[in-house]
């Protein structure tokens, strides 16, 4: 028992420590002038002065600096604790899923890239294709060298794992994913703009969603977008609300970011969908 317990806190510690490097990508990679390897050290975004290795410890140093920088006073947001949590979380919840082996480190980089998507986009309304490319090729590879049974379904068209095995219907799955993903929202985002004349979603929205359609299969592309759906909607009713504004001068005509909704949906379907799938098909079967 003592030695899973040490397992899962060097799990954790070794999550907060990715997370502390996603935050230096999810500020660097959107922005032109910097970048990601250099330099190698972390610096504070308002003065500039690098920060020192002891005020660079994951969530720790920014309780103990009391959210503000050494150098200049100045806060230091609450995002870089949460980002750093959330990834030994993440890495926690995976290993216990998957254990150690090829798919909690291929499940893992997929959820970090979804998680700097999901700030970026929110702050910036851009999606970095760095985040999405890889991991799609990424996701490609998973299917093949940890074949998954929830990828291809129950009612994949192409009836290869009797010839091919495995791998090839896992492949299939995951190959329908990305398809199915890019291609659904790649026809709403032409269709709307054939139909208003002018752009109602962003560029990266479609291979977002065919990203999260190769490692999660072909499946939970309609759950996804129907989740993010309500998600979307919900929020932008909440925040009328808070706002208290009409439709016409608040929130009803701001342009909002689609990215974040798509993530929590995918990490809804991650955590729970197989279950709820496997469950809705014993009704219907």
């Amino acid at each position: 028992m003592d030695y899973i317990i040490a397992i899962y806190i060097l799990i954790f510690a070794f999550g907060l420590s990715v997370g502390s490097f996603l935050n230096v990508v999810i500020y660097r990679l959107p922005r032109e002038s910097l970048s990601v390897s250099k330099p190698t050290r972390s610096f504070c975004p308002v003065c500039g002065k690098p920060i020192r290795w002891y005020d660079n410890i994951p969530v720790l140093s920014w309780l103990i600096l009391k959210a503000r920088c050494r150098d200049c006073g100045e806060p230091i947001g609450a995002r870089y604790p949460l980002v750093e949590l959330a990834s030994g979380l993440l890495a926690v919840y995976l290993y216990y899923h998957f254990g150690p082996s090829l798919n909690f480190f291929f499940y893992f980089y997929f959820v970090m890239c979804l998680l700097a998507i999901a700030l970026i986009d929110l702050e910036l309304m851009v999606i970095p294709t760095a985040l999405m490319y890889p991991p799609a090729l990424a996701g490609l590879l998973c299917a093949v060298l940890e074949p998954s049974v929830n990828l291809p379904g129950p009612w994949l068209w192409m009836k290869v794992e009797p010839l091919w095995g495995p791998r090839a219907a896992s492949l299939a799955g995951s190959l329908a994913g990305l398809v199915l993903g890019w291609g659904s929202l790649k026809a709403v985002s032409v269709g709307y703009k054939l139909a208003r004349g002018h752009d109602g979603m962003g560029d990266g929205d479609p291979p977002l969603l065919g990203m999260i359609g190769a490692f999660l299969g072909w499946q939970a592309i309609p759950v996804i977008i129907l989740g993010s759906t309500i998600i979307g909607l919900a929020s932008v009713g909440i925040m009328m609300l808070i706002s208290k504004k009409s439709p016409d001068e608040g929130w009803g005509l701001k342009a909002l970011p689609f990215g974040p909704f798509l993530v929590l949906a995918s990490f809804f379907y991650l955590f729970f969908g197989p279950a709820l799938v496997n469950w809705y098909l014993s009704m219907i079967l």
